[in-house]
């Protein structure tokens, strides 16, 4: 197959196809993973790569990458937990978060919720936002400039992602997405983020199930 490769509007095009199709497209239960991935592949394959050129490298994918990814994961959930939400408690009148409420009352809603957030939010979004994006931006677009301009760029664009949630929360994707960003940019593998988002938002889930999701306020 021959090589093309794609223009930098091309890309910024794509990038914004990513970010709102998920949001603007009606399919049921997050199939439109589905479509995204297989237009990330038509696109890696156009210009004669592959997953593994955004970091998928099943080498990598470790005891040693999920042990970093747990540790990583505990250590954001900390945040959130203890300085982030009693924060903005203090600070702001915050309304209560009630998107995941459904699971409350169901043991079964919880383990569907958690595959659907590990396969979504650990997988999908650290495929999307760190492997493909941030990559791209480094290396195409930001191309000469500090990686930094692209991990703050990827990352206000996670938060963008989640404006369907409220201020708090974009705000919280923001964080994440940088606190993601770094993981990646400092261990050199995707998996790393990948597995510690995916515990993030498991515990997370678990969490809101137990009643215990931002308990602890000023």
């Amino acid at each position: 197959m021959e090589k093309k490769i794609v223009s930098k509007m091309g890309i910024i095009g794509f990038i914004v196809f990513l970010l709102i199709f998920p949001h603007f497209v009606p399919l049921p239960f997050y199939s439109y993973s589905l479509v995204c991935m297989l237009a990330i592949y038509l696109m890696l394959r156009r210009e004669g790569r592959t997953f593994r050129d955004i970091g998928l490298f099943k080498e990598k994918l470790t005891v040693k990458a999920f042990f970093l990814g747990a540790i990583t994961a505990i250590a954001w959930i900390a945040f959130m937990q203890l300085v982030y939400i009693p924060s903005i408690k203090y600070f702001f009148q915050v309304p209560d978060y009630t998107e995941y409420n459904f699971i409350k009352s169901s043991l079964a809603k919880l383990v569907v919720t958690i595959i659907a957030a590990l396969v979504i939010g650990g997988l999908y979004e650290e495929i999307v936002f760190r492997g493909y994006i941030q990559n791209v931006l480094e290396k195409r677009i930001f191309k000469g400039y500090s990686p930094m301009v692209s991990i703050f760029v990827v990352s206000i664009l996670f938060g963008f992602y989640h404006l369907q949630q409220d201020i708090f929360a974009v705000i919280a994707a923001v964080m994440g997405g940088l606190y993601w960003s770094m993981l990646y940019k400092k261990s050199g593998n995707l998996w790393v983020a990948i597995a510690s988002h995916a515990l993030f938002d498991t515990i997370t889930l678990i969490l809101i199930y137990k009643g215990m999701f931002g308990v602890f306020s000023y």
